[in-house]
C-alpha cells in the first residue's frame, strides 16, 4: 500500500478527528485574519539593510523626515482680513493636532528685515486687523519674497498653501492625524475657500484606505462568483456549499498565517486573498468533476468513490500546486519586500490549499455521506430521462463535448497554419516587449478620479512640483559652507538645473536663506539679494537665523548642506535623465573637495525601478527553471518537457507584448505577471500532458490520442480557466491602478494559456513528434476499499 493509499484511508477512517483538528487551526487563523493591518509607506518597499534606504534614513535623522501634507486654499480674495483670519485659525488648529510637528502658512512665515544696524525675523503678514495700506504692503512683500512666491502663493494670487509637516508616526496614528487635518481644513476654511489637500502622507493614507477597501471587496465577490458558478456547473447545493467551506478554510489559513507572521497588507499584497481563492478553486473543481464522472461511469459506493476520486487527482493536483507555488516562490528573490512576501506566503498558501483540499473535502464528504450518495445516484441519470442506472443508452454528446471535439479537430488538422500563426504572434509580441517602460511613482498609482490625486494636480499646477529631488553635499577638506566660495558653488549648481530642467519647478537650500539675509542686512536693498563676499556675513546669517529652518538645510558643523529641488515626476525615464545629469555635473565640478549623494523620494523611486527590472528577470528565470524540472518529472522525456513549456511562454509573451504596444507600464504589481502566469498556466498543461500520455498507451495514432485528451481533460481545463479569469478580473474593480492592471492582464493571460494548451501544444507535438511515454492507466495503487476501485475514468 502506497503513502497516498494510507493517507486517504486514514482521512476517511478518522474523518471526525480530521475535521476537529482542522477546525481548531481554522479558529486560530480566523482570529489572526481579523487582526490584519495595511501600510503603504515607502519604507515597506525596501529591506532594512538596503544601502540607499539606509542613507535615506540617515538623511531624515539629520534634516527631518519627508512626511508632509499640503493644504491649498483657493479664493478670489486671499489678501483680505477675512482670509487672513481663516488662515491663522486653520494654522493654529493644525498645530494642535497630535502628530503634526510644524505648519508653515502665509500668516506665520517670516522673512529677514533689516533696520539701521540690526536684522530681525518678522512675519510677512502681521497679526491682527490690517488696514488697506497694510494689506497691500503685505501682498507686495509676499510676492517679493522668493520662497513665499514659489511655495505659499500661486502666481495668480488666488491660492495659498499651508505646508504641514508630520512626525514619524505609525500607520494608525498617521491616519488619524491626516483625517483630522483634512476635516479641520474643511471645517475652518471650507466656507470661505475651495480646499485642496494632498501630499506624500495623504497619498500614503489614501493608499492604505483603498487597499483595505479592495481587500474587503475582492474576497466576498470572488466567493459569491465561485458559489454561483459551482451551482450552475454541478446543480447541487450540497456540493457548492462543500466547495465554499473548503475555499473559506483555505483563505483563513493563508491570510491568517500571513498576519500571524507579522506581515501587513499593502497595494501589492492586498490581492493575496483574491489570488489565493482564484488558484485554490482549481483543486476543488477537479475533485468534484472527477467525483461526478465516477458517479456517472462506475457503480462504486460512496466511500469507495471518494477514495477513488482523491487518488485520481492526487498527483496531478500535487504537481500543479508545486508548480504554482514555485511560480510565486520565485518572487522571494525580489529586492522589493512586498513582492517577496507576496510570493513567499502565496506559495505557502497554495500548499495549504492542496493539503486542505485532500483532507477537508473528503472528510466533509463522509460527514454528508447520505446527501452525497443521492448526488452520485442522480449523476447516473442526469440528462437521461427515463433511463435506469446500469443501462447503457445511446447518448448524444452535449454542446461542451461537441465544442471540445471541434477544437481538437482544428488543433490537429490545421497544425501547420496554427504553427505559423504562433510564430507571427511571437514576433509581434517581441516588438511590443521592447517598448515596455517601468513606473514606480506611487502618486501615479491613484486613478485620475481620486480626490487626493486631482487635488495634487491642482497643487502642482499652481505651486510646482511636490516630489523632492535632494542633493546632499559635504565639504571634505579645510572648508565649510560658511565660506562664500562654497555657497556660490551650490548656487551655481541650483541655477544650472533650474534653467535646464522643466521638471524642476523650485529649489530651497542655504543659498536662498543667505541671500535673503544679505538683502536685509543691507537695508533691504534688492540689489544685495546675492551671496555676500565675507565669511562673517554668512556666519551672522547662521547666528540670527531660524533654527527650525537651518536644521533642515545645513548640518550643525556647517560642513554639509541639503539642496532640495521640487520636481514634477512625469516618468521614471525623465528621472533617470535628471539623476544622470546631476551626477555627471557634480563629479566634474566638486572634484575631491566635496562629496555628494542623491536621496529623497525621487531617488527611492528610481531604486525601486531598478529592483523591479532585476527582480522580474531573476524571479522568472527561477520560476521557469523549477517548473521545467517538474515538467520533466511529469513528461518523463526531456524533449516533450521542453515542448510543453512553450505554450506556457506564449501567454507571457503575448501579455507583455500587449503591454508594450498599448503603453501599459510594468509597476510593483504588473511586474509579477510573467512568473504568476507561468506558475498557474502550467497547471493545465500538466493535466493535458498527463492525459495525453495515458491516451498514447491506448491509441497508437497520436492524433487520436490528442482528440481523446481534449474529451478527457478539456472540460476541467476550460472550467478552471474560466474561474481563474473571473477571479482575476474581479481585481479590475480595485481602486489602485497597478491592482487593476494586474487583474485584467493576468485574467487574459489565463485565456491565452488555454489557447496555448489547445492550439499551440498539439501542433507542436504533431509536427516535432516527441516521444510520448505511456502512463499506466490502471494505477497500481487503486485497490482502496473495493475491487472496483481501480476503474479508470475515461
Amino acid at each position: 500500500m502506497t503513502f497516498v493509499d494510507k493517507f486517504i484511508r486514514t482521512i476517511i477512517r478518522y474523518w471526525a478527528i480530521t475535521l476537529v483538528i482542522i477546525a481548531g487551526f481554522t479558529l486560530f487563523f480566523t482570529w489572526q485574519y481579523f487582526q490584519q493591518s495595511h501600510n503603504n509607506h515607502i519604507e515597506i518597499f525596501f529591506e532594512d539593510d538596503d544601502p540607499l534606504f539606509t542613507a535615506y534614513e540617515k538623511f531624515q535623522e539629520t534634516y527631518g523626515n519627508e512626511e508632509y501634507g499640503i493644504i491649498a486654499l483657493e479664493s478670489e480674495s486671499v489678501f483680505s482680513n477675512q482670509s487672513f483670519a481663516a488662515i491663522r485659525a486653520l494654522t493654529d488648529a493644525l498645530e494642535r493636532i497630535n502628530g503634526i510637528e510644524r505648519v508653515l502658512s502665509l500668516t506665520n512665515v517670516e522673512e529677514f528685515y533689516g533696520e539701521k544696524d540690526y536684522v530681525e525675523l518678522r512675519k510677512i503678514i502681521p497679526d491682527g486687523e490690517l488696514t488697506a495700506e497694510q494689506i497691500q504692503f503685505a501682498k507686495h512683500r509676499a510676492f517679493e519674497n522668493k520662497f513665499v512666491r514659489e511655495h505659499l502663493i500661486s502666481k495668480s494670487g488666488s491660492m495659498t498653501a499651508l505646508h504641514v509637516e508630520l512626525e514619524k508616526l505609525g500607520e494608525k496614528e498617521k491616519r488619524n492625524a491626516v483625517i483630522l487635518m483634512t476635516e479641520t481644513a474643511q471645517l475652518i476654511a471650507g466656507k470661505q475657500f475651495t480646499v485642496h489637500c494632498s501630499g506624500s502622507s495623504l497619498v500614503e493614507v489614501e493608499m492604505n484606505r483603498l487597499s483595505e477597501r479592495d481587500f474587503n471587496l475582492f474576497v466576498p465577490v470572488i466567493i459569491i462568483l465561485i458559489m454561483v458558478f459551482i451551482l450552475i456547473l454541478f446543480r447541487r447545493i450540497t456540493l457548492a456549499v462543500l466547495c465554499q467551506i473548503n475555499l473559506i478554510v483555505i483563505l483563513l489559513w493563508g491570510v491568517g498565517f500571513f498576519v500571524f507572521c507579522g506581515e501587513t497588507f499593502n497595494i501589492i499584497t492586498n490581492a493575496m486573498g483574491a489570488i489565493l481563492l482564484a488558484i485554490a478553486i482549481a483543486d476543488s473543481v477537479h475533485i468534484l468533476s472527477h467525483l461526478k464522472k465516477t458517479g456517472q461511469k462506475t457503480d462504486l459506493e460512496t466511500i469507495p468513490a471518494i477514495k477513488h476520486t482523491i487518488r485520481q487527482i492526487w498527483f496531478p493536483c500535487l504537481f500543479t500546486s508545486l508548480t504554482t507555488g514555485a511560480g510565486f516562490f520565485s518572487f522571494y528573490t525580489s529586492d522589493i519586500r512586498p513582492v517577496a512576501m507576496l510570493g513567499l506566503f502565496t506559495a505557502i498558501s497554495v500548499i495549504f490549499a492542496f493539503f486542505l483540499s485532500v483532507t477537508t473535502m473528503p472528510a466533509l464528504m463522509v460527514l454528508i455521506q447520505k446527501s452525497l450518495t443521492k448526488a452520485l445516484k442522480s449523476f447516473k441519470t442526469e440528462n437521461r430521462p427515463g433511463i435506469q442506472p446500469n443501462v447503457q443508452p445511446n447518448i448524444q454528446p452535449d454542446c461542451f463535448t461537441r465544442a471540445l471535439t471541434a477544437c481538437a479537430r482544428i488543433a490537429t488538422r490545421r497544425k501547420t497554419a496554427l504553427f505559423i500563426l504562433f510564430i507571427a504572434i511571437l514576433i509581434i509580441s517581441a516588438a511590443g516587449i521592447m517598448r515596455i517602460k517601468f513606473e514606480t511613482n506611487t502618486f501615479h498609482y491613484l486613478p485620475d478620479t481620486n480626490q487626493i490625486k486631482s487635488d495634487l494636480l491642482v497643487i502642482e499646477e499652481n505651486f510646482g512640483g511636490t516630489i523632492p529631488f535632494i542633493v546632499v553635499i559635504r565639504a571634505e577638506k579645510d572648508i565649510d559652507f560658511s565660506d562664500p566660495d562654497a555657497v556660490k558653488l551650490a548656487e551655481k549648481l541650483e541655477n544650472k538645473f533650474l534653467n535646464e530642467n522643466e521638471g524642476i519647478t523650485s529649489v530651497f537650500s542655504i543659498v536662498e536663506y543667505i541671500k535673503e539675509f544679505n538683502q536685509a542686512f543691507n537695508s533691504n536693498d534688492p540689489d544685495f539679494y546675492r551671496i555676500p563676499d565675507l565669511r562673517s556675513d554668512i556666519a551672522d546669517a547662521f547666528e540670527l537665523g531660524d533654527p527650525d529652518v537651518l536644521e533642515r538645510i545645513i548640518s550643525p558643523d556647517h560642513r554639509q548642506i541639503c539642496v532640495t529641488f521640487n520636481t514634477i515626476w512625469e516618468s521614471n525615464e525623465s528621472g533617470y535623465l535628471l539623476h544622470a545629469a546631476v551626477t555627471e555635473y557634480l563629479r566634474q565640478e566638486l572634484k575631491s573637495d566635496f562629496s555628494f549623494h542623491i536621496t529623497g523620494l525621487s531617488s527611492l523611486y528610481l531604486t525601486m525601478d531598478k529592483h523591479l527590472q532585476e527582480s522580474q528577470i531573476r524571479s522568472f528565470f527561477i520560476a521557469f527553471t523549477i517548473i521545467f524540472l517538474m515538467m520533466i518529472a511529469v513528461c518523463r522525456n526531456l524533449w516533450l518537457a521542453a515542448l510543453a513549456m512553450i505554450p506556457n511562454l506564449f501567454p507571457i509573451a503575448l501579455t507583455l507584448g500587449i503591454m508594450g504596444w498599448f503603453g501599459i507600464p510594468l509597476d510593483v504589481a504588473t511586474t509579477m505577471i510573467a512568473s504568476v502566469t507561468i506558475g498557474i498556466a502550467v497547471d493545465d498543461t500538466i493535466h493535458f500532458v498527463s492525459w495525453l500520455r495515458r491516451n498514447s498507451g491506448i491509441h497508437t495514432d497520436t492524433t487520436a490520442a490528442i482528440v481523446q485528451t481534449f474529451l478527457d481533460v478539456g472540460k476541467p481545463i476550460v472550467i478552471t480557466t474560466f474561474l481563474l479569469f473571473s477571479g482575476f478580473m474581479v481585481l479590475m474593480f480595485g481602486s489602485i491602478i497597478p491592482t487593476q492592471m494586474f487583474g485584467v492582464l493576468t485574467a487574459f493571460s489565463m485565456v491565452f494559456a488555454l489557447i496555448g494548451d489547445f492550439f499551440v501544444l498539439p501542433p507542436l507535438v504533431l509536427i516535432l513528434k516527441p516521444k510520448l511515454p505511456p502512463l499506466d492507466r490502471r494505477n497500481k495503487a487503486a485497490n482502496i476499499g473495493s475491487k472496483n476501485d481501480d476503474f479508470l475514468i475515461t
